[in-house]
């Protein structure tokens, strides 16, 4: 049986990124999508796909580009770019090409979408860092491993606990 390791992955843009930016035509860009299919106005996607060429990439590496009007938080850690431009670009690479069965997923579009819905496991390391995963007391592997144990143990009890109230009262 063959199987099949999908993945996205994004990073910050680099110069030679910048560079392969500046060359896309505006009529490159499409409007992003929301998780459930609508337009994300002021939200776009382009395909950087063969304008940036990378040197031992595997064959079939995909690059999305995603393009928004910064934020307040975000200003401090625009690059000269895109402080010209007035966006800030997200680059996600990924092996995904088009999936059987699943109508458009070979579209930027779709594969912005899927890459941003991962956000909720990026949210989940965050927490559990904060939960004491980030910060192991001691030398000893016996301490950190009980350490471990119970950060985890909050972790699944934060989760569990987000779960009430989603549930409804049959009573």
């Amino acid at each position: 049986m063959r199987r099949t390791v999908r993945h996205t992955v994004g990073w910050k843009i680099t110069d030679d990124d910048e560079k392969a930016i500046a060359k896309l035509p505006e009529t490159a860009w499409e409007t992003s999508v929301r998780q459930y299919g609508s337009l994300q106005e002021g939200y776009f996607v382009a395909e950087l796909t063969g304008v940036n060429t990378r040197e031992g990439w595997p064959e079939g590496m995909r690059l999305i580009l995603r393009r928004v009007r910064p934020t307040r938080r975000h200003l401090k850690k625009l690059t000269a770019f895109e402080k010209r431009t007035g966006w800030r670009y997200c680059i996600t690479a990924t092996n995904i090409g088009r999936m059987w069965g699943i109508a458009g997923s070979g579209h930027a579009q779709f594969l912005d979408v899927l890459h941003r819905s991962h956000t909720g496991v990026e949210d989940g390391v965050r927490t559990n860092k904060a939960m004491g995963l980030g910060n192991l007391p001691s030398a000893s592997w016996e301490v950190n491993r009980g350490w471990m144990l119970d950060a985890s143990l909050a972790a699944d009890l934060d989760a569990w606990l987000r779960l009430l109230p989603c549930t409804t009262s049959t009573t």
